[in-house]
Formats: C-alpha cells, sequence, structure tokens
C-alpha cells in the first residue's frame, strides 16, 4: 500500500460481483458516520475499485461528505481484487460470516489459477479441514446458496422474471421454489414459530392502548417509530406471505420484522437512506403508487408512519414537495389523497396510518389534530374505521423548555400519538359481518401447531 490520498466520494467505484458478500449492517454505518475522523482509510485499486472498507466509503456517503481519504493498491487482475477484498475482510473490520466464507471458497476454488486448498485457507483464515468441508458437494452448496436467493427476494416483493434473471435460472424453478418456501417446506421450526407470532416473549395486544418503554429498532433514523407497533399489525391483520406496503420506509424496521414474520414487503421512501438504498426503493408516494400491478391483490397491510407536518419540517429537505414542508391543508390534502389512492387499489386488509398531532412547532403553539382533520378529508364509503390505537411517547420527548412552557402557559403537552386502521368495507364480507377476518383464518395444520409447541415449550 501506499500513502493515503484523497478521492472524491463518487469516485469510488463498488463493484458486487468482485466484492466478499458481506450484508451491510446499516447500524455500523450509522456509528461509524459519528467519528468519521478515526477511521483509517478505504483501500482501492489504480482504478478507483472499491477493495476494502465498504462500511466505512458508506457511513461517509451517509454523511453527506464529499471526499474520503484512500491508500492505492497496485492490482493486475479482477481476481486479485476479489482475492484482496476478501484477505482484508479478514484481517480486520467487518468479518465474513462462516456462510460467506464457505461461498468466497467455493469462488475461489473455482477460479483456479492456483487457488489450492492450502491457500484459500491462508486467504480466509480457516484450517484445511474447514475449507474441505465448504467445498464438499459444491452443487449442493451453491443451490441452497441459490434458495436462500430466492426466498429472500420473494420477500422483498421481486418479481419471478427479477428472481429468474438475478439466479440464471428458468421461471419454472422459481415458482417451485416459492411454492415449497410458501408451503413451509423450507421454513425451520423457529421461522414457523415467529411467522405465526407463537413465541413464549410475544405479548398479544388486546386493548387500544399500545405502549413501549423504549425503541427496539436497530437502525436510527429521525422518526422512526417503535417496530413492535407494526408487529402488533402484523399479529391483527395478516397472515406469512401476504405483502405489507411501507412507503415511508424511514430506517427499514419494516424489512427486520417482516422477515422475521415471513410477510412480504414493498417498501419505498421519498429518500432512502444511504445504509438500505439496496434494500428501499425510492418512491413519493405523494406523486405516485407503487407498481405492483396484479401483485395489489396480495397487499394486506398498508403501514403509513408520514412526517408529522411541521415536526419533521427541514429535516428531510427543502423541497416543498415534502410534506413536512407543506402548507397545513397541502399536507392534510397530501396524505388523504395518498389514502384514498391506496384504497382504490388495495382489495383487501387495512390501512393504518400513525399520527401526531402538532403542537410544539406549529405556528403559534397552536394544536393541531391531524387525524381528525385526515379522517374528515378522507371520507371514503370504502373505508371503514376499524379502530383508534392509542400510542404515546414517553414524557422524554419532552425538554426543559417545554415542560417550562407549559409551566408558565398552564397548557398540555401532547405525547400522545394515535394509530388509524382503516378496513376495506368488503374485508368480512357478507356471510361473516362480526368476525375478524384474521379469526376465520389464523391456524395452522394441527400437526405444525404440535410441532412448534414441541419445540418452544409454547402452550396455546
Amino acid at each position: 500500500m501506499t500513502d493515503s490520498e484523497t478521492r472524491q466520494i463518487d469516485e469510488v467505484i463498488y463493484r458486487e460481483d468482485l466484492y466478499p458478500r458481506i450484508k451491510t449492517d446499516p447500524a455500523l454505518v450509522q456509528s461509524y458516520a459519528t467519528c468519521l475522523e478515526q477511521l483509517p482509510p478505504i483501500e482501492v485499486n489504480q482504478h478507483n475499485i472499491l477493495i476494502d472498507g465498504w462500511h466505512r466509503w458508506t457511513a461517509h456517503r451517509s454523511a453527506e461528505k464529499a471526499t474520503i481519504e484512500v491508500v492505492v493498491t497496485e492490482t493486475k487482475s479482477e481476481r486479485e481484487i476479489r482475492l484482496l477484498a476478501i484477505k482484508r475482510n479478514n484481517n480486520h473490520g467487518w468479518q465474513l460470516t462462516d456462510d460467506s466464507k464457505r461461498r468466497e471458497a467455493i469462488w475461489l476454488y473455482a477460479a483456479g489459477t492456483g487457488s489450492t486448498k492450502e491457500k484459500i485457507s491462508d486467504c480466509l483464515s480457516v484450517t484445511l479441514r474447514m475449507v474441505n468441508n465448504y467445498l464438499e458437494n459444491i452443487d449442493k452448496q451453491l443451490r441452497e446458496e441459490r434458495k436462500q436467493i430466492i426466498r429472500d427476494m420473494y420477500l422483498a416483493c421481486h418479481t419471478q422474471d427479477e428472481i429468474a434473471a438475478a439466479v440464471d435460472r428458468v421461471q419454472q424453478t422459481i415458482t417451485d421454489e416459492i411454492k415449497t418456501f410458501t408451503d413451509f417446506g423450507s421454513v425451520s421450526k423457529t421461522g414457523k414459530t415467529h411467522a405465526f407470532h407463537q413465541e413464549p416473549d410475544f405479548t398479544p395486544p388486546l386493548y387500544n392502548v399500545w405502549t413501549f418503554a423504549k425503541k427496539t429498532n436497530s437502525v436510527k433514523h429521525f422518526g422512526n417509530s417503535e417496530q413492535r407497533i407494526l408487529d402488533n399489525l402484523l399479529y391483527l391483520y395478516t397472515e406469512p406471505f401476504d405483502i405489507v406496503l411501507d412507503p415511508f420506509a424511514g430506517g427499514g424496521s419494516t424489512i427486520e420484522v417482516c422477515k422475521k414474520r415471513l410477510r412480504r414487503y414493498w417498501v419505498s421512501d421519498r429518500k432512502p437512506i444511504v445504509e438500505r438504498e439496496t434494500e428501499i426503493r425510492k418512491l413519493d408516494i405523494a406523486q405516485e403508487l407503487p407498481p405492483l400491478a396484479k401483485r395489489w391483490s396480495e397487499v394486506t397491510l398498508t403501514f403509513l408512519d408520514p412526517p408529522y407536518w411541521k415536526q419533521a419540517e427541514g429535516e428531510y429537505s427543502e423541497d416543498a414537495e415534502d410534506l413536512a414542508n407543506m402548507t397545513l391543508e397541502a399536507f392534510t390534502t397530501a396524505l388523504a389523497n395518498v389514502i384514498k389512492q391506496i384504497s382504490r387499489k388495495q382489495s383487501k386488509g387495512v390501512i393504518a396510518m400513525l399520527m401526531q398531532p402538532t403542537q410544539w412547532r406549529a405556528p403559534n403553539r397552536e394544536y393541531t389534530d391531524h387525524v381528525f382533520d385526515i379522517v374528515q378529508a378522507v371520507g371514503n364509503k370504502r373505508l371503514i374505521l376499524e379502530n383508534r390505537v392509542s400510542v404515546p411517547y414517553s414524557t422524554e420527548q419532552c425538554n426543559a423548555q417545554m415542560v417550562e412552557w407549559a409551566k408558565e402557559n398552564h397548557k398540555l403537552l401532547g405525547i400522545n400519538r394515535e394509530l388509524v386502521i382503516w378496513r376495506l368495507d368488503d374485508w368480512l364480507g357478507s356471510n361473516t359481518p362480526t368476525r375478524s377476518p384474521i379469526a376465520t383464518n389464523r391456524t395452522m395444520p394441527l400437526a405444525l401447531q404440535d410441532a412448534i409447541s414441541q419445540d418452544c415449550n409454547w402452550t396455546p
């Protein structure tokens, strides 16, 4: 390596096909972004192709930095780039998982040109015995890896054509694997337990007041809401492999919860965070609907956690078309239109919107009840108000200045949020007008119930 140099952030080239298959850790990126000056330089080759430092480079992009320190290593081939990247990841930084090391061992061995088992052992910092284990039944391992990609892309709501292109297989192979997956043929007992919310520490929601002591989200993001709010909605209104639509994805907690619960998810944001730009689609829901086509019929839950008007003003952008920067009238109209437009596409299930009144940042500190205004503006006969759930903040949301203002002016500080839940009017059906739609479908085969009960000592 040479002494460090400076590069423009957008000069660095990330070659996914040459980089070890490590999963981005958004929380690690955010941690790095708080101490950029203390991070070592990233490593690139003479053509600015990234060799080492994916999370450091992503942290600089997340912090919207223009430049980054690099060290340059001359490489003679693309194979050498990947070989160096594998070595660097094993020597420091974010380590490759055992599955990733297995994939890299297979790639190195298949690439040939001197990649003996001994050299692979040295490169991956594992024993020769481990390398032999990695390379045993290579075809079987590649099939398992391909199946995992198919399952992951299916949950992320990619089309079968997109999945087939990604794994270079005919569509019938994709169809067969998805059928096996959705029949729980390739799901572990733990996965089945999570899919049906049957783990011992899950507390089913029984009342329309949901309180949470602290956030459990792994990724921080302005406006992030506690992910257990969505989890409760999944329990109440969805089944495994239903589609969940979240067009205000924020930090991406919907992705994590849906993966755990085996729900498909279509998540987007007007400005996806850099840490999850490969997972969160870019879309402004106030301007256009998701291109779900026939899959709209499989959407059972739309979860809306939009900016709370003035409370988020300027936090995401200075754009006048940003919901947080609109006038109150435009904000109310835009959100109501989003709900009405989605209700014309979504044929079953519920639409849930999380919203907080505006007070502290409102003009003259006037209390503005957005929920009341939006419910009135929606006024859609096809949408029936299912419930309004109170989801209060802790008092920690209020700083000392706010508390003093409340005392001086004899005002109540608003720490409440409401989760408004509409259901589509034809969801229950004419034959069962008094029963919950989930109550009629929320059962699984008895054999599966028995297997799960024995596995986790869960008592139904």
